[in-house]
């Protein structure tokens, strides 16, 4: 039977005490996929032994303001290899705010594919100026 917490989420609270069902919590499957991203996109590409394209590359490697797209895409083929939940992928890069233009900003837009449904989830990422990514949905 599936569960709709992800393996990390499982091995982290292996007692939580969930009833296994065959019926999937979109809220549940939606919380457990944005702590993907965050890890995910907090991952240097080469910084997994076991899976070393894992991640993103490094900011450094990228100059996000002249090479969004890049960035882009980058963000868009990790998250259609490393997240299975999701279908229909497209990431949009976000021009820089006024207030605060040093962010770079990305929404992530996605299906979440359950066993009985397909939701459009949306997710808002920000990487502040010491390069760490924060995932909100």
């Amino acid at each position: 039977m599936p569960s709709d917490r992800g393996l990390f989420d499982r091995l982290r609270e292996p007692d939580r005490g969930d009833a296994r069902s065959v019926i999937e919590r979109t809220d549940h499957v939606q919380e457990s996929i944005l702590r993907h991203l965050q890890r995910l996109m907090n991952t240097r590409q080469g910084d997994s032994a076991a899976v070393p394209e894992f991640g993103l590359p490094a900011l450094t490697d990228v100059d996000v303001a002249g090479r969004s797209e890049e960035m882009r895409r980058a963000i868009e083929q990790a998250l259609r290899t490393y997240e299975p939940r999701l279908t229909g992928v497209r990431v949009r890069y976000e021009e820089p705010d006024e207030l605060d233009p040093l962010k770079i900003r990305f929404e992530i837009m996605a299906r979440l594919v359950t066993s009985d449904e397909k939701v459009g989830v949306q997710f808002k990422t920000v990487v502040d100026t010491n390069g760490a990514w924060r995932v909100a949905g």
